[in-house]
This record gives structure tokens, C-alpha cells and sequence, in this order.
């Protein structure tokens, strides 16, 4: 269960990717805390069911809507 890292790993090599090459998009610290042990960045979104907004826990990105994923994925992966 997260934050355990190997089910991430597990999707990851299941769809024929590497992990620098992953990004994990999250709504709350356990998403977050996941990215973080699975060593991959991580984009946060405020439309979660948390108690205490995402953006308090470190996300690399935020984005507020899926239309600015693109730009976000871009810029982390330009980073990598």
C-alpha cells in the first residue's frame, strides 16, 4: 500500500517504462510521500478528499485543472 514505493515500480514496468521517465500525479501526502520513495517527481492537484491541501506537502508542480499537464510533465521531464 502506499507509500510503498513497488506497486508504483510495478505499474511503471508494466507499461514498458523506466521510472525517470514517470511522473505520479496526486492528490494528497501519501501520493506525494509514494513519488518521493519511488524517486520520481510528482505533480499535485487541489481536487482531492484530503483534510490539508496538497501544496503543504512539497509536490514538485501543481496544477489546477488536467489541461495544464502537459506543460507541467514537460518542464519536470526538461528537469530530469
Amino acid at each position: 500500500a502506499k507509500p510503498d514505493p513497488r506497486p508504483f515500480h510495478e505499474a511503471v514496468r508494466r507499461l514498458g517504462l523506466t521510472s525517470p521517465r514517470a511522473i505520479m500525479v496526486g492528490d494528497s501526502e501519501t501520493d506525494i510521500l509514494t513519488a518521493r520513495n519511488a524517486g520520481v517527481p510528482v505533480i499535485g492537484v487541489p481536487f482531492g478528499y484530503t483534510p490539508r491541501p496538497v501544496q503543504e506537502f512539497g509536490p514538485d508542480r501543481m496544477i489546477a485543472h488536467f489541461d495544464e499537464a502537459y506543460e507541467a510533465i514537460q518542464d519536470l521531464f526538461a528537469a530530469v
